[in-house]
């Protein structure tokens, strides 16, 4: 698979090489089955779409533990145009990708996005992470109306940096969490393998030194 997405309550999406966008459930506790049969949803593997090989990045805001709740996708073309997309199906076999698909799917909703090497989506926000280590904010509340030109839907404070030192990690991911009040955690993985700890709890106010709306603990 060229990328594989945890879309929240135990639904995955990943992408084939040949582009087909394929839908899994998990809902099992982890037993020991090699085989990939105990706790999986009949459809999972079912192919829902097509073509999703064109785009260099793809990330979700998960959806949030509800079997009703949508999935938002967004891609990040070989131009840097952000595509988005929302599915509503349950993995229903269908290579068209019709079946299921919000009708803005695969609108355009800004540009300039390949220069991240890092973007993963969390409740509304997007963070994403620059070559030179800034770690950028946005937030999204749009509709996936067609804007190229990335005004409608976005926060003011989008695309405001909150860190920095960033460059050194290989992986970084995350999701919200309302332990202790609602914030987003990152988790970020280095060149030497070591896994760090941060929470967010602000609102993209620009602090390039990265002290504002972080959690104490954060990169522990």
């Amino acid at each position: 698979m060229l990328h594989v997405l945890g879309c929240g309550d135990g639904v995955i999406m990943a992408v084939n090489p040949n582009g087909n966008l394929h839908w899994y459930s998990y809902g099992g506790h982890g037993e020991n089955d090699a085989s990939g049969s105990l706790g999986w949803h009949p459809h999972s593997g079912n192919v829902i779409g097509n073509g999703w090989q064109k785009f260099r990045k793809v990330f979700v805001f998960p959806r949030a533990g509800r079997p009703s709740s949508r999935v938002r996708i967004f891609g990040v073309a070989q131009n840097g145009d952000l595509h988005w997309y929302e599915y509503t199906g349950n993995g229903e076999e269908d290579p068209s990708g019709s079946l299921g698909w919000e009708p803005n799917s695969g609108n355009r909703i800004g540009s300039g996005w390949d220069s991240f090497v890092h973007l993963h989506g969390s409740s509304n926000v997007v963070f994403g992470v620059k070559p030179d280590g800034h770690l950028l904010w946005y937030s999204y509340s749009g509709q996936g109306e067609e804007d190229p030109s990335g005004t409608i839907g976005w926060d003011p404070n989008s695309g405001n940096p909150i860190g920095n030192g960033w460059q050194s990690m290989q992986h970084v991911f995350g999701g919200a969490s309302d332990g202790g009040g609602f914030g987003q955690v990152i988790m970020a993985v280095d060149q030497d393998g070591k896994l760090f700890w941060y929470r967010y709890s602000g609102n993209g106010e620009s602090d390039l030194s990265g002290t504002q709306g972080w959690h104490h603990r954060s990169g522990d």
